[in-house]
């Protein structure tokens, strides 16, 4: 039988990537039913993406030895800048949670 004492905010994630390069920041935090990511990567201020409004997503190079998490919302995309050699570990956990990426 679970504990339901334990709530879903005090579940540790189960993978959380981050990345400071180059002044830009950048984090994926992956749990078993949600994803929560940060970004200040092309913004002026850290932000929390809006996960509840990502309608996509898709991975690829962003800039220099970097991969870029890009999830896309009505009005905006919000770019998590990762290291290249988190890109397929994040395309699994972030596939796994939302679903196939975006056609390219």
């Amino acid at each position: 039988m679970p504990d339901r004492s334990v709530s879903p905010a005090s579940v540790p994630p189960t993978l959380d990537l981050q990345l400071s390069w180059r002044g830009a920041y950048g984090r994926l935090r992956v749990f078993p039913d949600r994803l929560e990511a940060e970004t200040d990567y092309q913004r002026a201020a850290r932000v929390s993406v809006p996960m509840d409004a990502v309608s996509g997503w898709r991975l690829g190079p962003c800039d220099e030895d970097a991969v870029c998490v890009e999830f896309v919302t009505g009005p905006e995309t919000f770019r998590v800048l990762l290291d290249t050699s988190d890109e397929q570990l994040a395309a699994l956990a972030v596939r796994k949670v939302l679903g196939p990426p975006l056609a390219d």
